[in-house]
């Protein structure tokens, strides 16, 4: 009987330790999250300031550009759209699997509160 008590009891501390280090993983994953999302943030704000930076400098160029120069401009602003564009879809890609990894997180942070 004491072999089947200690047995339980080790099943027992198995089991908690296996689950507390299941939640030290999941805290671990919750901060690289974390900072993944301030990273995302973060370029979505570099692309707003990295644009409105583009349009100035074409204002700029376009008020003073004559003949030829209008097209190098027209050209040169074509390019920005479609990296910005390409920035962009890059970034809706990113979205979704951080919305993914998010959604598969949480699921787990709740199967381990339980």
């Amino acid at each position: 009987m004491k072999t089947v008590a200690t047995f339980i009891a080790i099943v027992l501390f198995a089991s908690n330790s296996f689950a507390s280090s299941q939640c030290a993983q999941l805290k671990a994953e919750l901060k690289a999250m974390q900072s993944a999302q301030q990273q995302i943030m973060a370029s979505l704000v570099n692309n707003h300031e990295s644009f409105a930076s583009s349009l100035e400098e074409y204002s700029t160029v376009v008020k003073s550009a004559k003949g030829s120069s209008v097209k190098v401009v027209s050209s040169q602003m074509d390019e920005s759209a479609q990296a910005f564009r390409s920035r962009g879809l890059q970034g809706k890609k990113m979205a979704v699997k951080l919305q993914n990894a998010t959604g598969d997180l949480l699921a787990r942070v709740a199967s381990c509160l339980k």
